[in-house]
């Protein structure tokens, strides 16, 4: 291995061996890393870390757009309607009347598909008691294992067929 001499103030040079000392590696393997570092983090030591006033105000402005574009959207969504239904509230003018024909179709709407809805819910009740049974059932063929390397687990003690079949009325039922 050759070594070569660099031509350094003494000052520095003094720095870098204490530098070098307390990183308990010699001064060729501190320089390497040094350089390393710089290259590896495209770092340059002529340059400041700390961000420019220009692409800080840059990021400042795009968050405060960001902020104006959800209260815009919170106004258009939320406040505009509010305060127009305060307002004819506080006129006593009527709702519009488009409103109050959709809202007598959809009344109507429910007055005929209420036996339907009964039916539904007597259907879905009934799915959710056999679903109750099965999850019963599986879990009381549930057993807690213990494993010496490592945390426990659980253990189904079924046949492989009849939890075959389980998923498959699962999938059905969905």
């Amino acid at each position: 291995m050759s070594k070569s001499r660099l031509q350094l103030k003494a000052s520095t040079a003094k720095r870098f061996r204490e530098f070098s000392k307390k990183n308990n590696s010699d001064q060729s393997e501190s320089l390497d890393l040094v350089l390393d570092f710089f290259e590896k983090n495209n770092l340059s030591p002529f340059e400041t870390l700390v961000p420019s006033k220009v692409s800080l105000e840059l990021l400042i402005k795009k968050r405060i757009d960001a902020v104006i574009a959800i209260l815009k959207n919170i106004e258009k969504t939320q406040t505009k309607p509010s305060l127009l239904m305060l307002e004819l509230l506080m006129e006593g003018r009527a709702v519009p009347k488009l409103e109050v024909a959709k809202k007598e179709k959809v009344s109507a709407s429910n007055k005929k598909s209420l036996a339907q809805l009964e039916l539904e819910i007597s259907r879905l009740e009934e799915v959710l008691k056999a679903t109750k049974r099965d999850l019963e059932y599986l879990l009381q063929n549930v057993e807690i294992k213990s494993n010496a390397f490592g945390p426990d687990y659980l253990k189904l003690n079924i046949p492989r067929t009849e939890f075959e079949q389980f998923k498959v009325a699962i999938k059905q039922k969905n």
